[in-house]
Parts: structure tokens; C-alpha cells; sequence
């Protein structure tokens, strides 16, 4: 991981890092930065996560609520399992 912040706001809405992103879907950052700049070459506005993805994604979810004790917000989510990696 970075010592950049897991995610911002911008203009009120939340922006995640590949770092957050990977947490969330527990793949390597690596790889999430590399379809993102694959998806941003076929001129893409943004970043729409592969199905398989999105699935790890609901998995993971699942989890941290499971670990919190309830359905945690996607910053306390990202938290969490920043915490739990060690970053």
C-alpha cells in the first residue's frame, strides 16, 4: 500500500484509491490499476468493476459485517480492512 489516502471526497461524493478498492474486493492493487487504466484506454468515464469482482466484493462485505457485528459504511468498511492487513 501507499502512504497516499484510501479515499477522498470530491465534490461530496466519495473517490477510493486502487489500494481501497483492492482491499474491498481483496485482489492485489496491482491488478485493479491495471484494469482501470485497460478500462480508461477504451475511454471509459470510470472504472465499472468485472462481475467477478463484484462478487468478491458482496463476499467480502459479508465478512466485515460478520466480523463488526453490522453493515459497516464503505469508509468504515475500507478502515477495517486496512487495519486488518496492517497498512
Amino acid at each position: 500500500m501507499t502512504d497516499r489516502p484510501l479515499y477522498t471526497l470530491l465534490d461530496g461524493e466519495p473517490v477510493l484509491s486502487h489500494e481501497a478498492v483492492a482491499l474491498l474486493i481483496d485482489m492485489p492493487p496491482e491488478t485493479v490499476r491495471a484494469e482501470w487504466q485497460r478500462q480508461a484506454a477504451q475511454g471509459e468515464p470510470g472504472m465499472t468493476l468485472p462481475t467477478s469482482w463484484a462478487k468478491r466484493g458482496k463476499r467480502i462485505r459479508k465478512e466485515v459485517a460478520a466480523a463488526l457485528g453490522h453493515e459497516p459504511g464503505m469508509k468504515e468498511a475500507i478502515d477495517y480492512l486496512a487495519a486488518k492487513k496492517g497498512n
